[in-house]
């Protein structure tokens, strides 16, 4: 009986030794693809924190793809991880200079995080560059937000001078910024001009509403100072 048991012991521990060696079953990586979709379905839903888990997912795999870091850097945003999103934000505009979106969201990152330097610098760098009326009204509004109403001022007027007169948007954001400085006729007169632009825009109409005017032909001014 002794050897017999002292057999069994043997096997177990030959079998169980065996075992050990034997290499472990690991569970298959989900495909990045159904990862994404996954993301994207929290994502446009606005459920920030599920969404970020699943982009943090993949730039881990993949730290160069773009859309996923600025996904990730707009959701660490609405989580009020500012620094986080600075960081997924700046490696997207590396890969996508040109994208208006990436640069949008890296701007108020940088702004958030307080970097005014830098977020200045990388404004007037950016407006000079494109020269475009999206970038100037980038700079004027920040420069409005950060109390600097004469640099607004400029990036305002030099959008409005790009633009000229095909849409409402410096319009827009420079009715805001006499608003600010306490001109409501001012205010009122740029609004008139993108009614003049758009008469169909529908927040140009909100606003001169609000502000106490009926739209119709008589209302519109043309474009320009």
């Amino acid at each position: 009986m002794k050897r017999i048991s002292l057999l069994v012991t043997l096997a177990v521990a030959v079998v169980s030794v065996g075992c050990e060696n034997m290499p472990k079953l690991q569970t298959p990586r989900k495909p990045v693809a159904a990862i994404r979709d996954n993301a994207d379905f929290h994502y446009e839903r606005g459920e920030w924190s599920d969404a970020r888990t699943q982009y943090a997912l993949i730039v881990d795999r993949y730290p160069g793809d773009w859309r996923a870091q600025y996904r990730l850097g707009q959701c660490d945003l609405a989580l009020q991880n500012n620094t986080e999103a600075r960081r997924s934000l700046e490696i997207a505009h590396t890969i996508q200079p040109d994208n208006e979106r990436v640069a949008d969201a890296l701007a108020e990152a940088l702004y958030r995080t307080g970097e005014e330097d830098r977020l200045f610098v990388f404004l007037n760098e950016r407006a000079q560059t494109t020269q475009s009326v999206h970038s100037y009204v980038r700079l004027g509004r920040y420069a409005m937000d950060s109390g600097d109403p004469d640099l607004a001022k400029v990036a305002f007027h030099t959008a409005i001078n790009l633009d000229e007169g095909t849409t409402v948007e410096p319009y827009l954001a420079a009715a805001q910024f006499a608003l600010q400085l306490g001109n409501p006729d001012l205010a009122i007169r740029r609004l008139r001009q993108a009614y003049g632009i758009n008469p169909q825009d529908t927040l140009v109409r909100e606003r001169l509403i609000a502000m106490g005017e009926i739209p119709g032909p008589t209302l519109a001014l043309p474009p320009g100072h």
